[in-house]
């Protein structure tokens, strides 16, 4: 017992003295530092660029991966962001916060982190200014910098804003919008060219009064979130769905019109309440609602005009209509949504909603394309009660559905048609301009087409053979 007792003891002493010698030759390597001036450093990238960033605002943390690729230890003599009292970048070296560090050390084939932000000062002008600095390495002698750019916009904040008589905005620097922004009966907001709408957090629009968004195609009114950075290298936050509230019309509001507008990236996009059909609610033409996880226009019992749109990319429904009357001219409502796996479809329309009737006076979809990833993309459903009305009415439409014959249906193809410019989930680029085979084209009614004779794009529709369908006109060798 003793003798084996002896034995475990010689063991865990030679391990532990393998263990020091390893330490300690460790250590001597580390010491041993390379002074060769072309064992130089490489770096994840040379350029750190930054989106627009709103100035005063603090940005995510970006990092660069510092590489030793030789096999001997090397000695940065410097690390130093060249212009940190001027520029409003910051690092952190290692978990260490600073501008300047000095004799840092990297084990052959080693790296380290270096972690960057940025909070731009105000500069008072309304056209984003460059600024730019750099971070200096000195190894060997030998001096290596990493240029960091970005541009620093100045913003107007509204906070708890709440409109109480006729406004007029046309702000030519971005409005961040804490705490919603709410337009209180009788009272009228006008939003002029250019205007960008920037929610932050869950903030959104609540519409009691009147709203009217008057764009134009140079210059459109953005409605979006506030987040100017990415999630990854390749993602912009705007590219994502959920990042702010959306826009609530209320029951009481009616007049409302959005012309030249692009809203994207909220949970919803516009959400009319009912108000019944005597009045017009809501006036929405040339103009983009893209990318939400809910529903993208949400209509309950209340009349409206959508012409010559792109509605698409929804984690609910594209189009939800309930009860009501509208009117669809030359839209693209398309579903290719893929941050979830349930979704809603692109199209749906009802006249009841929890065993209460909402009488569809009309639902009409005249030159439109209505498609999506899944094979069905129309959900209508009607109550057993044929007293309610149901009425639908397509027409000259490219249609990802079962094909449905009777006399509310006239010149519809009924296919599954993907043939749209990009369709890239994985980089969240979608261009829902036509391609060259898409069966959309010439299929549209010049009647209709003469309602809106220029594309989303300022395109004629009147100048080939017939118009397309939808709200983008095919144009051979167009950029």
């Amino acid at each position: 017992m003793q003798i084996q007792n002896m034995k475990l003891k010689v063991k865990y002493f030679l391990i532990s003295l393998i263990g020091c010698l390893g330490l300690l030759s460790a250590c001597n390597d580390l010491d041993n530092y390379s002074t060769n001036s072309s064992h130089t450093l490489e770096f994840s990238y040379d350029t750190l660029h930054l989106d627009t960033i709103l100035t005063g605002v603090g940005t995510s943390t970006h990092i660069l991966k510092v590489y030793n690729r030789h096999k001997e230890p090397l000695l940065i003599s410097s690390i130093q962001l060249a212009d940190a009292a001027n520029s409003g970048f910051r690092i952190n070296v290692d978990g260490i916060k600073g501008t300047s560090f000095t004799d840092v050390e990297i084990r052959q084939k080693d790296s380290l982190f270096v972690f960057v932000e940025a909070t731009l000062f105000p500069q008072d002008s309304d056209e984003p200014i460059f600024k730019r600095d750099s971070i200096v390495f000195i190894t060997n002698g030998v001096r290596q910098d990493v240029k960091l750019q970005a541009y620093g916009q100045d913003f107007v904040a509204f906070r708890g804003k709440q409109i109480t008589e006729d406004t007029l905005i046309n702000s030519r620097r971005p409005i961040v919008i804490y705490d919603s922004l709410v337009i209180k009966e009788n009272a009228k907001l006008t939003l002029t060219e250019g205007v960008r709408l920037y929610f932050h957090g869950k903030s959104g629009i609540q519409v009691y009064g009147q709203m009217v968004a008057q764009g134009s195609l140079a210059n459109p009114i953005v409605f979006r979130g506030d987040r100017t950075d990415n999630m990854f290298a390749h993602l912009p936050y705007d590219k994502l769905p959920g990042q702010w509230d959306g826009i609530r019309i209320h029951s009481g509001s009616f007049d409302n019109e959005f012309d030249q507008v692009d809203i994207h990236g909220g949970i919803f996009g516009i959400r009319c309440d009912s108000a019944g059909i005597e009045r017009q609610k809501l006036t929405f033409t040339n103009s983009i609602i893209h990318q939400v996880s809910g529903d993208a226009l949400n209509m309950t019992d209340c009349k409206a005009t959508i012409g010559n749109s792109q509605i698409s990319n929804a984690g609910g429904y594209c189009v939800n209509l309930t009860g009501g009357e509208y009117e669809f001219v030359h839209c693209t409502i398309a579903n290719y949504y893929s941050w979830d796996i349930k979704r809603g479809v692109a199209l749906r329309f009802v006249n009841e909603r929890n065993d209460i009737p909402y009488p569809l006076s009309l639902a009409s979809f005249r030159n439109c394309i209505i498609a999506g990833s899944s094979n069905d993309e129309v959900m209508g459903a009607s109550t057993i009660d044929e007293s309610i009305p149901f009425n639908y009415y397509f027409s000259n439409c490219l249609v990802n559905s079962t094909e449905l014959e009777n006399d509310q249906i006239v010149d519809v193809t009924w296919k599954k048609d993907d043939r749209f410019i990009t369709l890239d989930s994985r980089e969240q680029n979608y261009d829902f301009r036509i391609d060259s085979l898409s069966a959309a084209i010439n299929i549209a009614a010049l009647e209709d087409a003469q309602l809106y004779p220029y594309d989303l794009m300022g395109n004629t529709r009147l100048a080939d053979e017939a118009p397309d369908a939808g709200c983008f006109e095919w144009i051979p060798n167009a950029k």
